[in-house]
């Protein structure tokens, strides 16, 4: 199976037939675990080559972050090393020796790095980033989603800012965007108030999940619908009053929303 993934990819373009012959296609359910397998062999055999080792070396799939305490002709000598080490591999660098940026947070030497030799971290944003998030008018998102990703981007804000001065602005800077996608004051104020800075070590912590059984009831979303939520619960009382389905059902069911067929959905087809 791994093979036909990994050989087998062949596609058309403008009438001629295609094969990939090196590499993975993206979007196939195995392609990250696949860069993981690759890249983990990979720094394993840089590392082990090079005279200098990493103080810190953390990668996620193919973004690493690493400290060291050597000059900087030897960091980039290590970094000419990687890029020779596989034909097909190339790493591209930012040395710093007060910031650097690592996925979607920035690390940087603060005020506590003074004192207490710890890197603070603040939220980074790619240059090419234009928060086109989706319009609150979309009939795409059920209203919950919408809600739900507020509240989301606060917490990854939350935890990707020790600071609270630049929480704040981050956080203003969020509200602003948020206006201009047409979501409303009220709706923004509410949710954003659930999420304070106060509470960033709890925020960080690894929460222990529970497992409980939920009953879906599964559609798609279409705002012309009346509230599906209303409507169950006005009719749920006779499941109720039945004994038996009140053993079998015993919370009532959750809405859960599929996406419906976009206009991509219906004029792009796969070619089989």
């Amino acid at each position: 199976m791994l093979r036909l993934i990994l050989r087998e990819n062949s596609f058309q373009f403008v009438g001629k037939n295609y094969l990939q012959v090196q590499g993975t296609a993206m979007g196939t359910k195995m392609a990250v675990a696949f860069a993981n397998i690759f890249m983990s062999a990979i720094e394993t055999e840089i590392i082990n080559k090079s005279p200098h080792k990493p103080l810190v070396w953390k990668r996620f799939i193919d973004d690493i972050f690493s400290l060291w305490n050597v000059d900087k002709e030897e960091i980039y000598s290590f970094i000419e090393l990687a890029n020779n080490h596989h034909p097909t591999i190339k790493f591209t660098a930012e040395v710093s020796e007060t910031e650097t940026a690592f996925l979607d947070t920035c690390i940087y030497k603060g005020e506590r790095f003074k004192k207490e030799s710890i890197l603070d971290v603040r939220t980074h944003f790619k240059p090419t980033e234009t928060f086109q998030y989706t319009y609150f008018s979309s009939c795409h998102t059920p209203p919950g989603v919408k809600k739900g990703f507020i509240k989301g981007e606060a917490l990854r804000l939350l935890r990707t800012n020790f600071s609270e001065k630049t929480f704040e602005e981050n956080v203003t800077n969020f509200k602003q965007r948020l206006r201009m996608r047409g979501y409303r004051d009220k709706v923004i104020d509410k949710h954003l108030s659930e999420v304070k800075h106060q509470e960033r070590m709890s925020a960080l912590q690894n929460k222990t999940k529970t497992h409980k059984k939920i009953l879906p009831f599964v559609t798609e979303y279409r705002p012309s619908v009346p509230n599906l939520k209303k409507i169950i619960m006005h009719k749920w009382y006779p499941i109720e009053n039945q004994p038996l389905l009140r053993e079998i059902f015993k919370d009532p069911p959750i809405i859960s929303y599929k996406r419906g067929k976009s206009l991509q959905d219906i004029l792009v087809r796969a070619k089989l």
